[in-house]
């Protein structure tokens, strides 16, 4: 029985502020497919309050960082969108 080591390299593009939501974007890749994972938070201030929410464990997968970063952003515009 052999061990399997992965080695997760994460890439993170420059922060996005979009409609008052600090969105930080990121990828990371599958050394043994060669694919990238999006995921994003998003953050924000309301009342005082710092509030979050991640985007993450998508099924997604892309061939390139810049692909899956550029999915990732435009769904958590979405998603400020519908939860102003």
């Amino acid at each position: 029985m052999g061990v399997v080591l992965y080695v997760i390299i994460l890439a993170t593009m420059p922060n996005l502020y979009y409609n008052d939501r600090l969105i930080i974007a990121h990828a990371s890749i599958n050394q043994s497919t060669k694919l990238w994972s999006p995921g994003a938070e998003i953050t924000w201030k309301a009342d005082g309050e710092r509030h979050s929410h991640t985007i993450g464990g998508l099924a997604d997968r892309f061939k390139t960082c810049e692909e899956a970063e550029r999915f990732v952003i435009d769904l958590a515009k979405k998603w400020v969108d519908a939860n102003p």
